[in-house]
């Protein structure tokens, strides 16, 4: 497995001249969730949710239950968590821990109940809910319905003390979805008055492998705390007396079916049994014996006959409605039935996908008796959205247990030949050319869920489940990320199944699929480690399972998979180098990336530098072979040491890159070229970042060279390439002061990705997001400034939805977008707006420079200087003058470093914190010691390159007349202005540098 080509990313370009936004912007070169609109801040806030990935409603008040008739009819709606009908008991324990956990100092927080199916998640959560609702805000968060399709609006008032946001199902969600919705919220909580504090509680049946994916993102991405309770069976907790909770639940039904003289019903003799566990099971006891004394009925008394009792009297509720006299029901009980089972698999869905699975399923055939039998179905099984059809049979338990008493291999006595066969019918490819589930997209990810669940307590449901995939193991995929892993979970799945679906599982990272991908890879990594002691593909299976447990986000344990690899791969190469030091260097790469997600920066800088040094062995024993890979790993330890702002180290190490693969291009250059092009671009970006601009240019107008001549000859695999290229170009160029030149390379770039992102938004919305930030501030340095401020929204919402994927990889561009924003708002009079977006940035780069402070303090200094200026901009100049000297301090100890670097930008900001005294009439010999300074710089820059920075040195003349105004020494500022307005620049400021204060 090689490894990656790493790219640099410059850093900031010199500003936007003397236009109406006074600021640095941010340029660079080479992410579940939708941006949160906040509007009347002042007393409610109103959320625009623009793609509804989910919803979000007020927690809902209990309703009334089924009416009496409804209710003897089909006693199993009774037990719906909705009705609330049974007195809450108990859970003491659980209730303590979630109110201490709301009261804790974090402002965002997450907690996650989990346990079996019918253990009461959904009632602990609605009491739970009930109790806080005085003192909190609670909302419901939802996966779309099917037919959810328009941006929803929800209001919250401003004076809620707390966001309380509940989400059941959490497991069965998208893990892009999920990741989408905790970040809404978060930035929403920040925005509101008073600033809440948030408190996500999600329910699910396991803590697996896709919330230690949740929790470690939580914490590497967000900093937000996460902990999981376990809500344990009855009996693991005390406070639950399943005798009294039979009592409660049977006085409950015989209330709502006013069924007077149960009160003598006796609980099961086996109660305190295992198999009554679980509170739903108590509840389903209770009722069953019920109704069974109602009808006269031998009372069932484990739980699987009281499922089929239940499930029974189903069934002779359609019967009854279908012979009646009066009204009858026109749909058979028969085709009753297996709508009821294919509602309960893959419901609900809309109106013409449920017209199509009918079809698919063989219910029936024909349009027009399909859409008969949709809304008898509706008759025995409401729906909440009336857009949606084919409601399930609720609550889950008892619903899988009617799947697994359909469908044939299993206990009782109403299995159905034709369940087999829909299961098949409904997954299988229409036509020989038509990939399994390409046309059931409505119900495939539903029904892979229900028939996953169904199969952890029903054996021969997991074997009809491991039939299927073993016909069709690319259909797994479907089943998301959550429903991958549960697959792997199944103790009974062999590894030859497992085998099978993986081969058909992303290469890449897949945000939605990585947890399940990382619990399938480790499930076959204990097979295959159980099955083989040779070390060769020992090391290289611990190889592939540290990369996809690092794609999954499980960075402690994708290094400890990797560090073995690498042992392992050190002790063959010691042996016999030959053979095996290849390998070593492939999985050096791995390791230092590793190392570098969970925070051990210099330790990943050495093992990077151990595979350079392995590869420069590799390459003097058989340059042909290994100089190739040379150049690739010296190409990566170049980006490594850019990322701790190593620059001039870089430096060396990309020219030497730059060497080996302008040798072998001139060699072979189909071969080749494409390579050089890749290492001349990191190349001219290092040159920028040491302030060499003139041969930064030089270089990428080589490297777009290079691959106007590739994209001759294949577009689709270069045009990517180009168009980062171009966005080198137009920095560069804006570098060196030609605007115009730098605009059209920005504006060609943008059009390559904007086409590209058609073909792969996946891949290619980075790079899009990157021209767009360039274009923004190249149309702002020629005045455009309307149309700068809508291309970098558009970046920032990219950014943003990039950042909620992957922090660590996107945030620092999000920032970077953030003062380019901050900057455009400026430039058009919405100050307010400016200083939030300026102030995001700021945190953000703070954040950043704590942990890695040579990468980003550069850009903290950056961020301050703007954020100073905005400050100052609306009034608040006392913060403006703290911050921007701390601009000043940060980037006088970088210059003394570098001084190519950053005195472009501590001129700048020595000129920010002059203005800004002035502004406040306080210590004016020091605004003009700043400013004279300043110009002392500009003026041996614009010497150097006068395109770029005259207008530079002419703003900080006008800026040190102001002082010396401020200073009642109002003939020289006179003199300096009059000479600056004739353009005598150099005599200005010669003569700014005699003046003395007086």
């Amino acid at each position: 497995m090689t490894g990656p080509e790493a790219g640099v990313v410059p850093g900031d370009d010199p500003g936007c001249g003397d236009g109406r936004a006074a600021g640095q912007s941010v340029t660079d070169s080479v992410v579940v969730g939708d941006v949160v609109q906040i509007q009347n801040v002042g007393r409610d806030v109103t959320v625009t949710l623009a793609r509804p990935v989910y919803g979000v409603v007020p927690w809902p008040a209990v309703r009334g239950g089924p009416g009496v008739d409804r209710a003897r009819a089909q006693p199993s709606r009774l037990l719906l968590a909705r009705y609330e009908l049974v007195p809450f008991a108990g859970r003491t324990e659980v209730r303590q821990k979630l109110a201490g956990w709301l009261g804790e100092q974090a402002p965002v927080s997450v907690r996650l109940v989990h346990g079996p199916g019918g253990q009461g998640k959904s009632r602990l959560a609605a009491q739970f809910a009930r109790e806080q609702a005085g003192r909190w805000q609670v909302w419901q968060a939802r996966q779309p319905l099917p037919t959810a399709s328009s941006p929803q609006r929800l209001t919250a008032p401003g004076e809620a003390g707390g966001l309380l946001l509940v989400v059941d199902y959490a497991d069965r969600w998208p893990t892009s979805h999920l990741q989408a919705l905790i970040v809404d919220l978060y930035t929403l909580a920040g925005r509101l008055p008073m600033a809440p504090v948030l408190r996500v509680l999600l329910l699910a049946r396991s803590a697996g492998w896709w919330w230690e994916a949740l929790e470690n993102w939580l914490d590497a991405d967000l900093d937000i705390p996460a902990d999981a309770v376990a809500l344990p069976p009855l009996g693991g907790e005390g406070g639950i007396d399943r005798r009294s909770l039979f009592t409660d639940a049977r006085d409950a039904f015989a209330e709502a079916m006013q069924l007077p003289g149960c009160a003598h019903i006796a609980p099961p003799r086996e109660l305190e049994g295992a198999p009554f566990a679980q509170v739903l099971t108590v509840h389903m006891a209770a009722l069953a014996a019920v109704d069974a004394r109602h009808h006269g009925a031998t009372v069932p008394a484990d739980p699987h006959r009281i499922s089929a009792y239940l499930l029974q009297r189903e069934r002779a509720h359609w019967h009854h409605w279908h012979a009646r006299d009066s009204d009858p029901l026109p749909t058979p009980p028969q085709t009753m039935d297996r709508a009821v089972y294919l509602a309960t698999l893959a419901g609900p869905l809309t109106h013409a996908s449920g017209v199509q699975a009918l079809g698919r399923a063989q219910v029936t055939s024909l349009p027009e008796n399909a859409n008969q039998v949709l809304t008898d179905h509706q008759l025995c099984y409401p729906s909440d959205n009336p857009g949606t059809v084919l409601e399930p049979l609720y609550p889950d338990r008892l619903g899988e247990d009617f799947l697994a008493l359909t469908t044939p291999g299993g206990p009782g006595g109403f299995a159905d030949a034709w369940a087999d066969a829909a299961i098949t019918r409904l997954f299988e490819p229409v036509s020989d050319d038509t990939p399994p589930g390409l046309e059931a997209a409505g119900w495939i990810r539903p029904a892979l869920t229900v028939l996953i669940e169904t199969a952890r307590r029903w054996p021969h449901v997991a074997d009809r489940l491991y039939r299927l995939l073993a016909a069709h193991p690319d259909l797994a995929v479907h089943a998301g990320g959550a429903g991958l892993a549960a697959l792997a979970g199944l103790s009974g799945i062999a590894p030859d199944l497992l085998q099978a679906i993986e081969a058909h599982l992303p290469g890449q990272r897949h945000a939605d699929l990585d947890a399940g991908i990382a619990a399938i890879a480790a499930r076959l990594a204990e097979h295959r480690l159980a099955t083989t002691t040779d070390p060769d593909q020992r090391a290289d299976i611990h190889h592939r399972l540290g990369v996809r447990l690092h794609n999954a986000g499980l960075h402690h344990q994708a290094l400890t998979a990797t560090q073995e690899a690498v042992d392992t791969r050190r002790r063959l190469a010691q042996a016999n180098p030959d053979a095996y030091e290849p390998d070593l260097a492939r999985s050096l790469n791995n390791l230092s990336v590793a190392l570098s997600e969970v925070g051990r920066w210099e330790r990943a800088l050495t093992v990077t530098q151990e595979a350079v040094r392995v590869y420069r062995r590799l390459a003097q024993a058989k340059p042909d072979a290994y100089e190739p890979d040379l150049a690739r790993s010296l190409n990566n330890l170049s980006a490594d040491l850019s990322g701790m702002g190593r620059w001039e180290e870089a430096l060396t190490i990309i020219q030497e890159a730059v060497d080996i693969r302008r040798r072998l291009a001139h060699a072979n250059p189909d071969a080749y070229e494409s390579d050089l092009a890749v290492s001349l671009n990191n190349l001219s970006a290092i040159l920028s970042e040491v302030g060499r601009w003139e041969e930064a240019l030089t270089v990428v107008q080589e490297a777009v060279g290079v691959y106007r001549r590739l994209v001759q000859v294949g577009p689709d695999a270069f045009e990517p390439d180009l168009a980062m290229s171009l966005n080198n170009l137009g920095l560069m160029l804006s570098g060196v002061g030609r605007e115009e030149e730098a605009l059209t390379a920005a504006q060609e770039a943008a059009r390559i990705y904007r086409r590209l992102v058609q073909v792969g938004p996946d891949a290619f919305e980075p790079g899009l997001a990157r021209s767009l930030n360039n274009l923004s501030v190249a149309l702002s340095e020629v005045g455009r400034w309307e149309e700068a401020l809508t291309i970098i929204q558009e970046a920032v919402d990219i950014r943003r939805r990039l950042t909620q994927a992957d922090r660590d990889a996107y945030e620092p561009d999000l920032a970077a977008s953030l003062i380019n924003l901050g900057l455009m708002l400026s430039g058009v009079g919405r100050e307010e707006e400016a200083l939030t977006a300026t102030q995001e940035a700021a945190r953000i780069y703070r954040q950043l420079a704590q942990t890695n402070p040579d990468a980003y303090e550069p850009d903290l200094a950056m961020s301050l200087d703007n954020l100073g200026t905005m400050l100052s901009g609306v009034r608040r100049r006392e913060e403006a003058l703290t911050t921007t000297q701390e601009a000043v301090d940060i980037l006088q100890r970088l210059t003394q470093a570098n001084r190519d670097a950053y005195e472009p930008d501590l001129a700048r900001s020595l000129r920010t914190c002059a203005e800004v005294r002035v502004a406040l009439h306080t210590d004016l010999a020091g605004a003009f010691g700043s400013i004279r300074e300043s110009a002392a710089i500009y003026q041996r820059l614009a010497a150097r390159l006068p395109r770029a920075f005259t207008k530079d040195l002419s703003a900080a003349l006008r800026a040190a007349a102001d002082v010396l105004d401020g200073l009642q020494q109002s003939r020289s500022a006179q003199t300096l202005r009059r000479l600056t307005e004739a353009g005598a620049l150099d005599t200005a400021a010669k003569s700014l540098q005699e003046t003395a204060l007086t």
